[in-house]
């Protein structure tokens, strides 16, 4: 992906941190999709557990759904005071429950998969929701990405910038979820 002189000029180097930390969480999470058995991806473990499918969806849908918030909050002023801010931001705390499997969190119904993708078609709209993603970052403006806030339904107000980090550590939960999958399915 080619980015133009205007994007490259905004990005900090915290965007590059942030970038590297979404390529390694999302690499770990491929990971464990890649040890589920590729017959049993679309296999729920249970009726009440999701599908390999079902979360590759899932995590795509909070990927694509990042980018749109950015381009809301981008067309609205910033109104945010200094003390919404700092504590909008993600700290160790947030970021630890975020990460937490042993606290189950129920997915708002607009992220919930559908559940009608392929294990294939579900990985594809993975890849392209990242990308968007990821293009909508390095093209922000930053003084909207850590002057804006969105709430998070279980976190409460996050800044844009820390929304884009904590799809990384939403990686990283559902690495989890899968690894539990692939440990009851067994070997690939």
């Amino acid at each position: 992906m080619q980015i133009d002189g205007n994007a490259m000029e905004m990005m900090r180097p915290e965007t590059e941190e942030l970038l590297s930390l979404l390529d390694r969480e999302r690499d770990a999470f491929l990971a464990q999709v890649a040890r589920v058995p590729a017959a049993r991806l679309g296999e729920r473990p249970s009726p009440d557990a999701w599908s390999v499918a079902e979360v590759v969806e899932h995590v795509a849908r909070i990927d694509r759904g990042v980018g749109k918030i950015v381009a809301l909050r981008s067309a609205e002023p910033l109104t945010a005071t200094a003390e919404e801010l700092a504590a909008a931001r993600l700290t160790p705390e947030r970021i630890a429950f975020l990460r937490d499997r042993t606290q189950r969190v129920e997915a708002p119904e607009r992220v919930r998969p559908k559940g009608t993708l392929t294990p294939d078609d579900a990985l594809a709209q993975l890849a392209s929701a990242r990308e968007e993603m990821k293009h909508a970052y390095r093209t922000a403006d930053p003084a909207v990405l850590d002057g804006a806030i969105w709430p998070h339904p279980i976190i409460g107000p996050v800044t844009l910038r820390g929304w884009f980090e904590l799809t990384a550590h939403h990686d990283a939960r559902h690495a989890g979820q899968i690894a539990e999958i692939a440990d009851a399915f067994g070997p690939a």
